[in-house]
């Protein structure tokens, strides 16, 4: 069934990404205002890790919206405006998100969308793929042209796959720290 639903999702998102023209460019960190935050969520649902990226950036005067998925049948943690965890009742079979959501997201636009999932996670890769930002940055999961900023994280990500763990927190924090560091770093004159 995985290997179903990543064909389906590459065949997806290869019509979507021809088909689908969108005004992409580099937004820097001081200059983005708005930023979708995509996570795996842990088991628990605690997710203190992203809690923290988020009040971050909300320090530094960001407006945030962090949608997470689980995979579980149901979640205990409420469903808020600017912050959700998505369940596997909320996708179809092959892990797409239910209509709702991309709707949403479709009325919804953003300056920078940042992705801390460290191994390809079907749903938020079409949530990344269906949102609507200036700039998407994530870690390099898959060929297709999804971000527009990739970090790769060579022989990390091949240590995360292999790992027993589901979730590993201080990863988040490191891929979160290199995103950051390199959008504060790269100056544009636009």
């Amino acid at each position: 069934m995985k290997k179903l639903n990543n064909y389906l999702f590459q065949k997806r998102a290869q019509k979507y990404l021809s088909e689908t023209v969108r005004e992409h460019r580099f937004v820097n960190y001081n200059k983005a205002k708005t930023i979708l935050l995509l996570f795996e969520s842990d088991l628990q649902e605690r997710n203190s890790i992203i809690r923290k990226i988020i009040s971050q950036l909300q320090m530094d005067g960001k407006k945030v919206s962090a949608w997470g998925f689980v995979n579980k049948k149901e979640v205990e943690s409420s469903i808020l405006p600017e912050f959700r965890i998505l369940h596997n009742k909320q996708t179809d079979f092959s892990r797409k998100p239910a209509a709702t959501f991309i709707n949403e997201l479709a009325n919804q636009e953003f300056d920078l969308l940042i992705d801390l999932s460290l191994k390809p996670v079907l749903t938020l890769e079409y949530i990344a793929m269906y949102a609507k930002a200036t700039l998407k940055t994530g870690a390099k999961k898959t060929d297709l042209p999804i971000f527009d900023f990739v970090v790769d994280l060579g022989n990390t990500n091949a240590m995360i796959q292999n790992a027993e763990a589901i979730e590993n927190p201080i990863e988040d924090a490191y891929l979160f720290e290199q995103i950051i560091f390199y959008l504060k770093s790269i100056q544009t004159t636009d």
